[in-house]
């Protein structure tokens, strides 16, 4: 159990700083998801297709959960910084502000929006799991990642208009 928790916790911690956007609340969550999964009777088992989503909903819940935390203290940080691992500057330089202006419009979309742009195309998850992460009809996860797409490109076209005002 403990090597299929190590594998799935780099992916997992990816999303956690994904919607919390600090590295020890993402740890804090990521750890109380992996105590869950490691006591949780009805988790499932832990070889089958169906654990990773159950564990990403767990770590999804638990980001949720410290979001309303940080909510009622009014504390949210942003972080802006990117790794430029392109060998051409001007090029590296252009996919950095472009990496800045999705990172810094997905942040600013709901966090319902955020998260199933995150979890299908970030963390590659099937609409399936999605389904399963969310608790929603597989359905509802087409349509609700299409409009987070429709949401983000409105984002980045007003934002990139802004910037040539």
């Amino acid at each position: 159990m403990n090597n299929v928790l190590a594998k799935l916790t780099q992916d997992a911690f990816k999303l956690a700083m994904q919607l919390l956007q600090e590295p020890a609340d993402a740890h804090d969550v990521l750890q109380d998801a992996a105590a869950i999964a490691i006591a949780h009777k009805n988790a499932p088992n832990h070889q089958s297709h169906d654990f990773k989503p159950w564990f990403f909903r767990v770590v999804r819940n638990k980001a949720i959960d410290r979001l309303r935390q940080k909510k009622r203290h009014n504390h949210v940080e942003i972080d802006d910084e990117f790794d430029d691992t392109n060998s051409n500057p001007e090029q590296g330089l252009a996919t950095q502000q472009l990496q800045q202006r999705v990172h810094l419009s997905l942040n600013r979309l709901p966090i319902k929006q955020r998260e199933i742009l995150l979890l299908k195309d970030f963390h590659g998850f099937s609409y399936k799991d999605i389904a399963a992460i969310l608790n929603i009809p597989k359905g509802s996860v087409m349509s609700k990642l299409h409009r987070a797409r429709l949401a983000l490109k409105a984002r980045l076209q007003a934002e990139q208009e802004n910037d040539y005002e």
